[in-house]
């Protein structure tokens, strides 16, 4: 039962003016002015300690000791509803007193001694919502014990999942008693309420809290509740996964007992999505994937799909988004609703070449049906969903700085083919030496724990095997080492070519220039700007650098493992923001850049360097392959406002079916004129809602650093004409 997707301008205001109550009553939280993060805020953090110290529960293992303080803090927290919410839940970030504040800075000191388990995020990866909407935490409680029943404890090695089982349980009960108290607060908050339509907003939610997450959601209304209530309370950035494959069923069976319409599912969905605003670092994102398959193979494209990206208008979100995985399949009609939602400047969807993913996670050794059922959990990398070790993408490497480190240490007279062996051999032993850190690292989380155990709950084959995340229980563990100024380094190449390899300079002379960041030498970096070939203008030569760079890449990650014996390292080429920060203390290069500019973008080419137009951009980034790069390839295209639409809307649906027939990765637009993103610099309280795609993440333009704002300014501005 499909509906017309249709939304009546009298039901549109009232959507914009509840979400629009929504953003700005989040925008003024601490979490979002004062970038508190996505880890337990001060109250939170105040309860785990207190209860880590104290130990009333006499935990007899530092993992289980944090099991049972991950409880406490749910069992301590105070209920937050907010004027106009549908769906509740975020942290208390209510001030310490001074006596709490006292008593923090005691529990930090004591808490110094606790084993270490930083070094290492969790979260940046998809639990298994479909499973919590099916069985309810009570389902996962039942499993559990029933697990643990069957344990013999005479076996030592049972010990250690005996441990699991119980930290498991004493989440989930707390996360249960929480959402009890929602509903009483939501119930004095309905009795107290003047106005008659948000009383019984506040009766529907009180209802929904005695059924979700503890039971199976009944209404799409309630499945929206309890993924979010779940996923709220685990301090780190976890993906919601495939919801328009999950959440349709409820859709569907609403939709014909005449509980709701699609304008209602929009409005919700919208509701749900600004909620990240509120707990989330400002400039991350907490997607949701649309399209793609099901496990089946069977297109999915259906109401949710088309409710989840109507509601992109009306979040108008950085933080709640979707992303949409395309295929050769994928309707026009699919395609068009993608390209008018990015070209009206809300950044979103990405897109992802659903085709050439599972295509790589096949190759990779992933089951076809698993490999259909990823998300992106990140920028721009993917895991399968509920199936996924936690944070495969780690570490980022500045390939610049490798770069440029073997240029220091080039002989006299070397050739071109010894630079890049050389260059090979140091990147190799950059990747092996970063990846020991992180394998110390995931030991040490192996032996103490890190993740919420209730995390693993929904992770496959975590309750099965009895080993959380951190042990190894999932399904697959990938690391995926991410590399920064792809093109940088690429144009560095062919500046060697054209001014060292061919007896022109020496690289002693070139890396004296550089050591001067160019002063003095504006001729010859005139030159390498406009003289030299680049990469993104799809010039032959240059692109097969390109292609040659990403094969040495892959040959670099070879023969290393990480902790659990998963080898090779899968490569990734996207850059959040690290581009920035690392171009910041990487001094001048080759490629004409000055030191302490941001390195390239992600895959894409040198910020300013498409001077032949979008599809020549294209053709060059796509001129190697993406296939063996699952960590991550994140092509960041930059669209003059107005380029996107009208008749130029025919010729986005063919860029974009260039981009899938070439084998690209991830596409993504900004559409935005650089006259209005100078002005934002100049004037940013008049320009606090404007949004832009960075390097594989959307971001209030306002929000990012002046020189990450530059570096978006400075890309080029395409168009058809």
């Amino acid at each position: 039962m499909e509906t017309t997707n249709l939304i009546r301008k009298e039901t549109e205001a009232a959507i914009f003016e509840r979400t629009d109550k929504l953003r700005y009553t989040y925008h003024q939280t601490d979490v979002f002015k004062k970038w508190l993060g996505y880890k337990r805020v001060r109250r939170q953090k105040l309860s785990f300690m207190r209860s880590y110290v104290e130990n009333t529960r006499k935990a007899y293992t530092a993992r289980l000791r944090r099991a049972y303080a991950e409880a406490d803090i749910l069992l301590n927290m105070r209920p937050i509803i907010n004027d106009g919410e549908l769906i509740s839940g975020l942290p208390d970030n209510g001030p310490l007193t001074p006596e709490e504040e006292k008593e923090y800075a005691e529990l930090e000191k004591r808490m110094s001694g606790a084993p270490d388990t930083g070094g290492l995020t969790i979260g940046h990866m998809a639990l298994d919502y479909e499973k919590l909407l099916r069985v309810g935490v009570e389902g996962l409680l039942a499993e559990v014990r029933e697990r643990r029943a069957a344990l013999d404890l005479n076996v030592p090695e049972n010990l250690p999942k005996d441990e699991f089982y119980d930290g498991c349980e004493a989440e989930l009960l707390a996360l249960c008693d929480l959402a009890e108290r929602y509903s009483a607060y939501a119930a004095e908050l309905a009795e107290k309420e003047e106005d008659p339509k948000r009383a019984e907003e506040l009766r529907t939610m009180s209802e929904n809290f005695k059924v979700v997450p503890r039971y199976p959601a009944q209404t799409f209304h309630q499945a929206l509740q309890s993924i979010h209530f779940y996923n709220f309370t685990l301090w780190e950035l976890y993906y919601f996964g495939r919801v328009d494959r999950y959440l349709y069923p409820f859709y569907k069976k609403d939709l014909e007992a005449g509980r709701i319409t699609y304008e209602k599912a929009v409005e919700l969905y919208a509701c749900f999505m600004l909620l990240p605003e509120a707990y989330l670092l400002p400039n991350v994102a907490c997607d949701a994937m649309l399209g793609g398959r099901t496990r089946e193979g069977v297109l999915v494209e259906n109401d949710v799909t088309y409710i989840a990206l109507d509601a992109i208008r009306f979040a108008h979100s950085a933080n709640g988004k979707v992303t949409l995985a395309i295929s050769k399949d994928s309707s026009e009609k699919l395609l068009r609703r993608a390209i008018q939602t990015n070209a009206a400047g809300l950044t979103q969807p990405a897109l992802f070449n659903d085709d050439l993913i599972i295509d790589s996670f096949v190759a990779h050794g992933v089951k076809i049906e698993d490999a259909r059922d990823y998300c992106n959990t990140g920028c721009a990398e993917v895991t399968p969903c509920g199936m996924s070790g936690c944070y495969v993408v780690a570490p980022y490497h500045n390939l610049m700085q490798y770069f440029l480190d073997t240029m220091k240490t080039s002989p006299a007279g070397e050739s071109e083919e010894s630079f890049w062996k050389r260059l090979e051999e140091k990147i190799h032993h950059e990747i092996f030496t970063a990846n020991l850190v992180l394998n110390r690292r995931q030991m040490e989380r192996a032996r103490v724990g890190c993740e919420c155990m209730r995390s693993s709950c929904l992770v496959h084959d975590c309750l099965e095997t009895g080993r959380g995340i951190d042990e190894g229980g999932a399904r697959y563990n990938f690391t995926e080492p991410n590399f920064l100024g792809f093109g940088s380094v690429i144009d560095s190449l062919r500046v060697l070519r054209e001014l060292v390899f061919s007896g022109e300079y020496t690289m002693e002379e070139l890396l004296a220039i550089l050591a001067v960041d160019f002063n003095g030498y504006e001729p010859l970096r005139q030159r390498i700007l406009n003289k030299i070939p680049h990469f993104g203008t799809n010039e032959e030569s240059t692109d097969k650098i390109a292609a040659d760079f990403s094969r040495m890449l892959v040959r670099a990650c070879g023969g290393i493992s990480n902790y659990r014996g998963v080898s090779p390292l899968i490569p990734g080429v996207f850059s959040y923001v690290e581009h920035s920060k690392f171009g910041a203390k990487t001094g001048a290069s080759p490629d004409g850049r000055h030191a302490g500019y941001p390195l390239s973008s992600g895959s894409s080419p040198v910020q300013g360097r498409e001077k032949k137009g979008p599809t020549a951009a294209l053709l060059s980034n796509t001129a190697w392959d993406h296939k063996s790069f699952l960590g991550g390839v994140a092509i960041n295209v930059k669209f003059s406002a107005g380029q996107m639409s009208g008749e130029n809307e025919d010729r986005m649906v063919d860029y974009i079916r260039v981009f899938l027939l070439r084998g690209g990765y991830q596409l993504q637009f900004n559409c935005v004129d650089t006259k209005t993103l100078l002005a934002a610099q100049e004037h940013p309280e008049q320009y606090s809602d404007l949004l832009v795609r960075v390097g594989g993440f959307s971001a209030y333009f306002c929000k990012l650093p002046k020189l990450m704002q530059q570096e978006i300014i400075d890309r080029d501005a395409h168009s058809f004409e």
